[in-house]
């Protein structure tokens, strides 16, 4: 029997589709074509890998797919926020859990990258 659908936000994503994700958040609608452009600017994947990850979270409920032609265009069904969100909650609930010391940890990462990220913008 298939186990039923979760909704995007209980789902996870790998490594790579999140660098996915991210790409179709800042460009919107793409076609996977679009999305290997995107993605070959930092990493040297294929066409038919992009389309393996681009499907996967389709089926996943992250993406949804429209054709047109021959090409795919996909959107993202998740508000960037909603899904940064779920998946900084999860790592929080899983990683950190309660303890304080840990959440203390994660504040100070934060604030870490953030300056690091403001001395590049200088």
């Amino acid at each position: 029997m298939a186990r039923p659908k979760r909704a995007p936000d209980e789902q996870q994503l790998s490594p790579a589709e999140w660098q996915m994700m991210r790409i179709l958040w800042r460009i919107g609608r793409a076609s996977v074509r679009q999305v290997l452009e995107e993605d070959l600017k930092k990493r040297n994947r294929d066409y038919r890998t992009i389309l393996t990850f681009l499907s996967r979270m389709e089926a996943k409920g992250f993406l949804s797919v429209e054709k047109e032609g021959k090409a795919n265009y996909y959107t993202p069904v998740l508000p960037k926020k909603k899904g940064l969100q779920a998946e900084i909650g999860r790592f929080l609930d899983e990683v950190v859990g309660a303890d304080r010391e840990g959440l203390e940890l994660v504040r100070v990462v934060v604030e870490r990258k953030l300056r690091k990220r403001a001395a590049r913008r200088r």
